[in-house]
């Protein structure tokens, strides 16, 4: 079932919507904005709703188009974007496009919820469609860049990563599990680094924490756990320290060995 969001202090059209949504969408109301906006980005579709645009209402308007430019800009795959008018007429719709180039569509209030329905179910078909070509894309002479993140404080490993899978991937680094939550969750694949560090084992439950969080999900990423402590002949002692993930690899065994095992999960996964 798609989730779906919605922004609007409007109680009563939320209240409708919902009512009629319930059956078809996971859906959740907000009145404002959530304090971590962030949690936007797990569903699948944000409806925004904003006055009816003119010179009075931009200023009013302004935290809106900044959180919605910042969430369409700053992640992989971000949710769909609905901007709802009370009314559309031409002059709205000219400069709601303006103000928010990044929308899929503009719905009015005055529609009927059947035809909004219908318009909403169009989007998150089409956009099913986008994301399953793009998942079929991968064969040679075609361009198709999965996105891969990794959770890791070693900033030569990182770079290492970065240059060796330019051009197959697109990848993100994140020194702790912390700034990697407060960026995205909408990752195809995560590699993770345990540590397993002598003394202090925060960063040990941080890792496990974060691989159960993902597995977790509505939609999980692949996850694959690799250690600079555990070598590559140790590897089933590697499996065993979070079974949670879906692949190990001793960062001795080399990059050639992480590419071959993230290309098998990927193969899987498709």
């Amino acid at each position: 079932m798609y989730k779906i969001a919605v922004v609007d202090q409007d109680q009563n059209w939320c209240l409708a919507l919902k009512t009629f949504f319930q059956k078809s969408f996971d859906i959740t109301i907000f009145e404002n904005f959530p304090y971590s906006f962030y949690e936007l980005v797990e569903y699948d579709l944000v409806f925004v709703n904003c006055s009816n645009f003119s010179a009075e209402s931009y200023t009013e308007n302004i935290h809106k188009l900044e959180i919605v430019h910042f969430i369409k800009k700053n992640f992989p795959r971000p949710p769909l974007l609905v901007i709802v008018l009370d009314f559309i007429d031409e002059q709205s719709l000219k400069l709601g496009k303006k103000f928010f180039p990044e929308a899929e569509d503009f719905f009015s209030k005055k529609a009927d919820m059947e035809e909004i329905l219908q318009q909403t179910q169009k989007l998150l078909s089409a956009k099913n469609q986008k994301r399953f070509e793009q998942s079929n894309q991968l064969i040679p002479g075609v361009k198709a860049m999965y996105t891969l993140a990794v959770v890791d404080d070693d900033k030569h490993w990182c770079f290492a990563l970065e240059r060796f899978f330019r051009g197959e991937f697109e990848v993100y680094s994140f020194p702790t599990a912390s700034d990697f939550l407060k960026q995205s969750f909408d990752f195809d694949l995560v590699i993770v680094d345990y540590s397993i560090p002598h003394l202090d084992h925060e960063e040990y439950v941080e890792s496990s924490a974060l691989i159960r969080y993902l597995k977790n999900l509505r939609y999980p990423p692949l996850v694959i756990l690799v250690s600079g402590y555990v070598s590559k002949n140790d590897s089933a002692l590697g499996k065993n320290i979070c079974p949670e993930a879906d692949a190990f690899c001793a960062k001795d065994a080399g990059l050639d060995e992480l590419s071959a095992k993230i290309k098998d999960l990927l193969a899987c996964k498709r």
